[in-house]
């Protein structure tokens, strides 16, 4: 990792996490997570909008081991402040895959950013992907009932990936 990339500056507050959220399609999760994060001053509201846009043409959903995963996102002109808003999802919605927009991914777990700087997205992306390796992590951070547990959860992940 950078010696400029502070994932401190990414920890997740558990007024950032939506527990089993109740969404039938893509648009409704982006639109739920995006709006608690506009809600909470992280960003802007084009916010929703432009995350939208960016998952119609470069979708972010990963075949993660166990549990489909998504990582939605706008560009920084749209953000005012780090950090990542999370989302477990009642039933899958589908998002297309990293890479390959035809494949449809069931999602299940959702990390929204909101990167301020470019430099810091990549290393944040990367970390993320690092914690989506983790099968048994994602399990437990789909099966909580209490935001503060995936918080928790997330946080120590991200501060292990960062450590090596």
């Amino acid at each position: 990792m950078s010696s400029n990339f502070d994932i401190d500056t990414f920890r997740v507050n558990e007024s950032l996490v939506a527990v089993h959220m109740q969404a039938k399609t893509m648009i409704e999760a982006v639109t739920h997570l995006s709006t608690i994060l506009i809600e909470q001053g992280y960003v802007k509201p084009g916010y929703t909008a432009a995350a939208l846009e960016r998952e119609n043409t470069c979708p972010t959903g990963l075949p993660t081991p166990g549990i489909g995963t998504a990582i939605p996102h706008a560009g920084i002109e749209h953000t005012l402040k780090p950090g990542i808003a999370i989302g477990t999802l009642a039933q899958p919605v589908k998002f297309g895959q990293l890479g390959d927009p035809d494949t449809q991914i069931d999602v299940s777990i959702i990390f929204m950013l909101s990167v301020t700087e470019p430099d810091a997205q990549v290393y944040l992306l990367q970390s993320i992907i690092d914690v989506y390796k983790d099968a048994e992590l994602l399990k437990r951070l789909h099966a909580a009932t209490d935001p503060g547990v995936i918080a928790r959860e997330v946080n120590a992940a991200l501060a292990k990936t960062t450590a090596s």
